[in-house]
């Protein structure tokens, strides 16, 4: 919390309702991962190939919906050149790709730790936004992102509790 408060407190365009918005996007964020990593142990599927296509055409159906009542939209798809149109491809190729590798390493890490996987992987994305554009973070709000992805890398899961009753009959052993 420290290194987000520092950083928010850099941030030239701070706005509450930005940030209000990033802090009720992280309580869902923590409830959905829980929930799918649930949805991952519970629901058993032949593939991982399964989840991937129940996950985005879930997530396309409301697309659909909205896309048939515009006209525009409709028109677009209509004239759409070869380049946008591959463009689009390659957007849905990588879509998929990143939706096969998020719910693998679901299945092979706890939440928590998927988490700190994703979380890691933003270091990438920061450099690139300082190496591209003018309108990022001061060098003390860099300093703050990368003090909570290395609060995230050296994040470790706790251990197991032993189960009380283990507990209790080692007790009343003695």
């Amino acid at each position: 919390l420290v290194g987000a408060f520092g950083y928010a407190s850099t941030d030239s365009s701070f706005h509450v309702k930005g940030y209000t918005f990033c802090a009720v996007w992280y309580c869902i964020f923590c409830l959905d991962q829980i929930y799918l990593k649930h949805i991952t142990n519970t629901v058993k599927m032949q593939s991982n190939w399964g989840r991937v296509f129940y996950s985005n055409f879930l997530a396309s159906l409301p697309l659909v919906f909205t896309f048939i009542r515009d006209a525009e939209e409709i028109e677009a798809l209509k004239n759409i050149s070869t380049g946008a149109a591959l463009a689009v491809f390659l957007s849905v190729v990588l879509g998929v790709g990143m939706s096969y590798f998020a719910w693998m390493a679901r299945s092979l890490l706890s939440a928590a730790s998927f988490t700190v996987v994703g979380n890691v992987c933003k270091v990438l994305t920061i450099a690139i936004n300082v190496s591209l554009w003018d309108k990022h973070a001061s060098p003390f709000g860099i300093m703050c992102l990368v003090f909570c992805l290395g609060a995230a890398y050296f994040y470790k899961q706790a251990p197991m509790r032993a189960d009380s009753k283990d507990s209790d009959d080692a007790a009343g052993d003695g």
